[in-house]
C-alpha cells in the first residue's frame, strides 16, 4: 500500500511537471510605435518595411553586378515592382473590410498589407515594365526574388512585433502568451522559416551562376508548402479573422497560383527552354 501510494504521488508529480512544460510558451511582447520626440512616434511595422525595401534594393544591386545585369536596369525594375506591390498588397488586405473603407484607411498603407497581394502587384508591375522594354526579365526576376527574401526578414520581424497574424489557441512551445491565453503567431513562425530556410537557400543559390528562373522556382517551391499549411493555424474566433472561401484563405489560393507558376518555370528549366 505504501509503495502504491508513493508511485501514485510520483506519477501525479510527473504529470504536473509535464503539464507545466506544456504551458511554457513565449511571453507576450508588443512594440507598435517608437517615440521620436515632439509628441511624434515612428510606426514600427512601417519603419521595418521601409528598412526591408532599402536592404533588399541594396542586395539586388549587389547581386545584379555579380549576375552581369546592366547596373541601370535594377532601380527601374525595383520601382516598377515595389510601387504597385505596395498598392495591391494594401488593397487586398482591406478588401474583406470594404464596409469600413475611408480615405484614411485607403491611404494608410502601413496598416494592413497582404503578402500575396504584394507579389501579385509586383508581378503586374514587372510585366508592364519589361513588356514595354521587350526584354527577357527572368534573370532580373531571380535577383529580385532573392532580394525579396532578404527584405522579407525585416517585414516579418515587423509582423512579429505588432502581432499582425494571430493564430489559434495553442500550448506549442513557440506560441505567444497573448492577453487572452497562448496562441500561435504566424508572423513569428514565418520570420523563423525565412531566417532558417529561405535565407540559407539564397546563399546557396548565389554561389555559382545558374539558369535564369532557378531562384524563382526554388524559392517559391520552398515557401509555398510552409505558407499553405501555416494558414490553417490562423485564428477564427477574434475580430478581423481572415476570410475563408471554401475553407481556404486568400493566401492559400495565392499559394496554389504561385506553386503552378513555380512548377511551370521548373519544367521549362528541366526541358532546357530557359537560359
Amino acid at each position: 500500500m505504501g509503495g502504491s501510494g508513493a508511485w501514485s504521488g510520483c506519477h501525479a508529480s510527473d504529470q504536473g511537471k509535464r503539464s507545466a512544460l506544456r504551458r511554457q510558451v513565449i511571453p507576450y511582447f508588443e512594440l507598435r510605435e517608437i517615440p521620436i520626440g515632439g509628441g511624434r512616434s515612428l510606426a514600427v511595422f512601417g519603419g521595418l518595411v521601409a528598412i526591408g525595401i532599402s536592404v533588399g534594393a541594396w542586395f539586388a544591386e549587389r547581386r545584379a553586378r555579380l549576375a552581369g545585369i546592366p547596373p541601370g536596369e535594377i532601380p527601374g525594375a525595383i520601382l516598377s515592382a515595389v510601387v504597385p506591390g505596395i498598392i495591391v498588397a494594401h488593397l487586398v488586405a482591406i478588401l474583406p473590410h470594404v464596409d469600413r473603407w475611408s480615405p484614411a484607411v485607403l491611404l494608410g498603407f502601413w496598416n494592413g498589407m497582404s503578402s500575396f497581394g504584394g507579389l501579385a502587384g509586383a508581378f503586374i508591375g514587372l510585366s508592364l515594365y519589361y513588356g514595354r522594354a521587350r526584354r527577357p526579365w527572368l534573370p532580373t526576376a531571380d535577383v529580385l526574388v532573392e532580394a525579396l527574401v532578404v527584405g522579407w526578414v525585416f517585414g516579418r520581424l515587423g509582423c512579429t512585433l505588432v502581432h499582425d497574424h494571430i493564430g489559434r489557441r495553442s500550448h506549442f512551445p513557440l506560441a505567444i502568451r497573448f492577453p487572452d491565453g497562448p496562441r500561435h503567431d504566424l508572423g513569428l513562425y514565418e520570420l523563423l522559416y525565412t531566417v532558417l530556410v529561405l535565407v540559407p537557400a539564397v546563399v546557396v543559390l548565389g554561389r555559382r551562376p545558374r539558369p535564369a528562373g532557378t531562384s524563382v522556382a526554388v524559392l517559391a517551391l520552398l515557401y509555398v508548402p510552409f505558407r499553405f499549411f501555416a494558414d490553417f493555424l490562423r485564428q477564427t474566433d477574434l475580430p478581423g479573422a481572415d476570410a475563408r472561401y471554401l475553407g481556404l484563405t486568400i493566401g492559400q489560393y495565392g499559394c496554389v497560383v504561385l506553386a503552378l507558376v513555380a512548377v511551370a518555370v521548373a519544367m521549362r528549366l528541366r526541358a532546357g527552354r530557359l537560359s
